[in-house]
């Protein structure tokens, strides 16, 4: 738990952090002596800042999931403990604990080391019984407290019943959070890796062999700790995604277009105000002698209302249209000059 909460303070605070730290470093370095560096909100900083920010959030990602992989390997599983192979056979794995339980029984090393006794004899009774070892395979040591277990079939569907409330929950929270507008970027790929994600989990469950391919260099992980690493990969992948979705909307040509018209629009509503301040305090100032006469006032103001309504009358089309209309109709058949036909 407190790992999980340092990752998440780290991934709020140290991207910033570090990006702004690294770009200073570096204009101090290449800017020539007398010479004025970038300053933060520079066009030259910012691209900059950009650049290096989502570099620290990549390697981060990389780092986040290494020091996962690196937590689940170090830590032993019941393979482990009992120093065999995935693939052992029960007799294999019977003469592995024998020869152990010489050198670990109580009665040999004393009662220091019946706690160790207590994890191989709990290890050895998980995997010498193939139903728990095909469970313990799947979904680690929770199955030791599924006491009403005793199949195969009980074993996985407990487990599947068990995945259905965590699922539900992330794809409610997922889809407020994309309704909220806070996945702007790769919306939809979340989704897909949330459904990648399900169908690995039920694929291994189901499958015979729990063991993923070899791969060079790479300690093999067994079912419930490669989908362990999944989650994390999938969850800190998204938490990237999020912080790296501001710097690269910014890179995006229709972004930035809606930006500048954005701009240009309210550039535009702050000349209109400013105009209209304008307007009304040259027509206060224009009124101010009269201001303490009231039937003057009240006959401007009743002038400037049938005027803006002549001028609205005006320009209104479908008036000019009638009246167009209407003079069309009295030049018919008058004689050339006559009044009223112009």
């Amino acid at each position: 738990m407190s790992s999980t909460v340092l990752s998440f303070l780290g991934w709020t605070f140290l991207p910033n952090w570090a990006s702004t730290w690294i770009v200073y470093l570096w204009y101090r370095i290449i800017t020539r002596a007398g010479d004025p560096m970038p300053q933060p909100g520079t066009p030259r900083y910012v691209h900059a800042h950009r650049r290096v920010f989502a570099l620290v959030v990549s390697l981060y990602l990389l780092y986040t999931i290494y020091e996962a992989y690196l937590n689940l390997i170090q830590t032993p599983n019941f393979y482990d403990l009992l120093s065999v192979p995935y693939t052992v056979t029960p007799q294999e794995l019977k003469s592995r604990f024998r020869r152990l339980t010489v050198l670990y029984h109580p009665d040999k090393v004393g009662a220091q080391g019946a706690e160790k006794f207590v994890r191989l004899k709990l290890a050895y009774d998980t995997l010498s019984d193939s139903t728990t070892r095909f469970a313990y395979d799947r979904f680690g040591t929770a199955i030791l407290e599924w006491k009403h277990c005793t199949t195969l079939y009980d074993y996985v569907q407990h487990g599947v019943l068990a995945l259905i409330p965590s699922y539900a929950l992330s794809l409610i929270v997922l889809v407020i959070l994309s309704v909220l507008g806070k996945f702007e970027l790769g919306r939809w790929w979340r989704y897909y890796v949330f459904i990648a994600l399900a169908t690995f989990e039920l694929t291994l469950m189901s499958r015979p062999y729990t063991v993923l391919p070899d791969i060079p260099f790479v300690k093999p992980l067994l079912a419930f700790e490669a989908v362990e690493l999944a989650r994390k990969i999938a969850l800190t992948s998204f938490i990237a995604l999020n912080q790296l979705g501001p710097s690269l909307m910014k890179d995006n040509p229709a972004a930035s277009a809606t930006q500048a018209l954005e701009a240009r629009l309210g550039q535009l509503v702050g000349l209109a105000g400013f105009v209209e301040k304008e307007a009304a305090m040259i027509q206060h100032t224009e009124l101010l002698p009269f201001e303490q006469d009231a039937a003057v006032m009240k006959r401007v103001e009743r002038r400037v209302g049938e005027w803006l309504v002549e001028n609205q009358v005006r320009n209104d089309p479908e008036v000019r249209d009638a009246l167009g209309k209407a003079l069309q109709r009295r030049r018919q058949g008058a004689p050339a000059g006559a009044r009223g036909t112009k």
